[in-house]
């Protein structure tokens, strides 16, 4: 029996900053054994595992951000089960700075918002209840 998907220690943080985008929704897809964070819907951020790279956090991404990200970081790479021009895998087993994992998660929750009805372009900023956030 396979153990269900776990964000990587040095990189739980990114779960809370995820959960804590404007609107963001958290769904756990026990087919793919995956973490999926939605935005109305959407997906923005898929945590999952290959046998090759390990845990991988899949991004939306613009195509030519995507190609500057892949060209400066070395964890940054294709989007692994995704459509490669408009999703990045972030293969979170380095140690990636997190100045870049933040600015990787920012510019894929932009995106993905950017593309929504414009009724949705001003997402509530509300916390979720009790402050914290359980980490799956």
């Amino acid at each position: 029996m396979q153990k269900r998907i776990a964000w990587p220690s040095r990189y739980r943080w990114l779960h809370e900053y995820l959960v804590r985008k404007p609107d963001a929704e958290l769904e756990y897809k026990e087919s793919w054994d995956a973490l999926l964070y939605r935005l109305h819907g959407k997906i923005f951020a898929l945590l999952l595992r290959n046998k090759t790279d390990g845990t991988l956090l899949n991004l939306k991404c613009d195509p030519y951000l995507s190609l500057m990200f892949r060209e400066k970081h070395p964890a940054v790479l294709p989007g692994w089960h995704m459509n490669k021009l408009h999703w990045i895998s972030l293969a979170l087993r380095g140690k990636t700075p997190e100045a870049v994992c933040r600015e990787l998660v920012d510019s894929s929750y932009a995106w993905v918002l950017d593309k929504l009805p414009g009724y949705y372009k001003h997402p509530s900023s509300v916390p979720p209840p009790g402050g914290k956030v359980p980490i799956p």
